[in-house]
């Protein structure tokens, strides 16, 4: 008897020589991206000037600061030794209306200076800001000032509360009304 015969079938793997298919992505996700991208970059602009600009603020109030502990100093202080070029000092500091009522009023504030020989020391103890802005700032300034004259043979010792109005004049800063505050 002879053995059955066996047939041995072998597969082979069939291998295709296509590109795998390729999904596109959907018409949506572009424009999503274009527009989270450009979301952030005008976050970071904003923020830039947004920093920029409190930067800018903070300059405008540390310089109407310092010229109001400036002009508290000048208006209370004086010297009936030099006292034109004291007194000019406020002028110069000065602008608008209060500028006009100061130096119309300089010619009895020195002959009384004079005739009292007076000398006044003033010093700023304290000031911050009320309010400031592009074109005005209000300075609080308390001052002592050590006062001599003729009819004051010690120091004597003066407290001034002063209220600084200032007018913006380019970059800087000049005096548009000195009020004192009880």
């Amino acid at each position: 008897m002879t053995a059955p015969a066996t047939t041995i079938v072998r597969k082979e793997a069939v291998v295709s020589e296509e590109a795998p298919v390729r999904r596109e992505p959907p018409r949506w996700l572009e424009p999503a991206v274009a527009l989270i991208a450009l979301s952030a970059i005008a976050g970071a602009v904003w923020t830039g000037l947004s920093v920029r600009a409190e930067r800018a603020e903070d300059k405008a109030e540390r310089t109407a600061l310092a010229t109001g502990r400036e002009a508290a100093v000048a208006f209370t202080s004086y010297d009936h030794q030099h006292l034109d070029e004291d007194l000019a000092r406020v002028t110069d500091m000065s602008t608008g209306d209060f500028r006009e009522q100061f130096t119309a009023a300089l010619g009895t504030l020195t002959a009384a200076i004079e005739e009292a020989q007076g000398v006044s020391v003033g010093e700023v103890t304290d000031a911050g800001i009320v309010r400031a802005d592009d074109a005005s700032a209000v300075v609080m300034a308390a001052v002592d000032a050590t006062v001599t004259n003729t009819s004051t043979k010690q120091p004597s010792l003066r407290r001034y509360r002063l209220q600084i109005t200032l007018t913006r004049d380019g970059d800087g800063w000049l005096i548009s009304d000195i009020s004192p505050v009880s």
